[in-house]
């Protein structure tokens, strides 16, 4: 649904305007549904919000609706998909493309307080000096925060996180709620649900038999022994 939402260059526009003000973002290239073949893990994977601007920098949103044990991890993986993207064959490695892997939160996922968190990269961790260009970005939003200054627009949408729609709502976000509630009552949005619904009952299936499997093999191994 945000990836749906978002999809509209001027709605994607504007909120990574509100992230990222101090790039001067005019114009963006939305690729709805984004959608890349991981071959490490045999399946597709959907970019929530996938975007790249006129300088060919990659922007990726992703809505992390519940806590994860390694975000490290994930924003490792995601970097992954994007660096598919960033750099053609035959180009030579300072062609590489700058990348933004930014994980909204409508929870603190570091318990520091702050709106916005970034990561970055040391040579050698006892020195903070050796900061790496990696022209990679990880930056984690924080619904939830109240340390730091941002623009009133993000605080505007990390409201509407928290509070869904009130009557301190900016236009913009009237906007988007409205444009929320119509794709709930589309067809295309039963049809996703219902596909969806399908694959993870689906996903589950897979898991008992492979539970039920690796049982059968742990208790034969024991059995033997």
């Amino acid at each position: 649904m945000f990836g749906h939402v978002f999809s509209k260059p001027e709605n994607c526009l504007h909120l990574l305007q509100s992230i990222l003000p101090d790039l001067g973002i005019t114009e963006v290239e939305v690729t709805p549904q984004k959608q890349l073949n991981k071959k490490l893990l045999e399946k597709n994977v959907i970019m929530d919000l996938w975007a790249k601007n006129k300088d060919g920098k990659i922007f990726d949103v992703e809505m992390q609706t519940t806590k994860q044990k390694w975000p490290g991890i994930r924003f490792r993986y995601y970097q992954s998909i994007a660096d598919q993207d960033s750099l053609r064959p035959g180009e030579d490695l300072d062609q590489i493309g700058e990348t933004y892997i930014i994980f909204i939160y409508p929870f603190d996922p570091f318990g520091e307080g702050k709106y916005i968190y970034e990561g970055a990269f040391l040579l050698d961790k006892d020195n903070p000096d050796s900061q790496a260009n990696t022209k990679t970005h990880w930056i984690s939003i924080n619904a939830r925060g109240y340390k730091g200054k941002i623009k009133s627009e993000l605080k505007d949408f990390l409201n509407y996180i928290k509070y869904g729609l009130t009557k301190d709502s900016s236009n913009f976000i009237k906007k988007i709620d409205r444009e929320r509630l119509d794709y709930i009552r589309s067809t295309e949005w039963r049809d996703a649900k219902m596909s969806l619904d399908v694959l993870l009952a689906d996903e589950r299936a897979e898991a008992r038999k492979e539970g039920r499997r690796q049982g059968r093999k742990e208790g034969r191994e024991e059995g033997k022994a």
